[in-house]
This record gives C-alpha cells, sequence and structure tokens, in this order.
C-alpha cells in the first residue's frame, strides 16, 4: 500500500470513531433524546405547577381585595376563623351529637 491509501484509511477510521462517539453521546449521553425528553416533562410539570400558583395568588389578591372593601366579610372571617365576638355577645359552643 502507498502512503496515500494508508492516510486515506487512517482519515475514514477516525471519521468513523469520531461519528460512534458522536452517536453513543446523542443516544445515551447527557444530551440524549432521553434526557431532552425528561427535561421537557420538567419544563411542562413547572408550568402547571407555575399556573397553578399564579391562580392561587389571584384568589388572595380577590380575597384581600374583598377584604379591604366589605366590613361583614372581614366580621364573618373574626367570627368564623378566630371565634371573636361583638360587645354584649356571649360565645355559645355547641355539642355535636
Amino acid at each position: 500500500m502507498n502512503l496515500k491509501t494508508t492516510l486515506k484509511i487512517f482519515a475514514i477510521g477516525i471519521l468513523v470513531v469520531l461519528i460512534a462517539l458522536l452517536s453513543v453521546d446523542i443516544f445515551n449521553g447527557s444530551f440524549s433524546f432521553e434526557e431532552k425528553n425528561k427535561l421537557d416533562n420538567l419544563v411542562d410539570a413547572k408550568e402547571i405547577e407555575l399556573t397553578q400558583i399564579y391562580n392561587e395568588n389571584q384568589n388572595l389578591k380577590d380575597e384581600i381585595e374583598t377584604i379591604k372593601d366589605d366590613d361583614e366579610y372581614v366580621e364573618h372571617i373574626a367570627r368564623e376563623n378566630f371565634g371573636l365576638i361583638m360587645d354584649g355577645e356571649e360565645y355559645i359552643i355547641e355539642d355535636p351529637e
């Protein structure tokens, strides 16, 4: 074999090895399709979580506005959640049977 043929075979060999290494990384490495799918699923889950948190935040903002504007609602919260009573009222505990 002459030098030119040997260099061609060597270059083809190196290209085959490089292609094999890149293929392994694409299909099994840290940048593989499987890792991409895992990351896509994680992004989807976090987007759902973000939407839920956004909705909860909106509900809390609405409740804050209601508390600011509605004295009856504030009284209801004070009575139901904290057991507060007005002057002259008596607190009665019902016995569940």
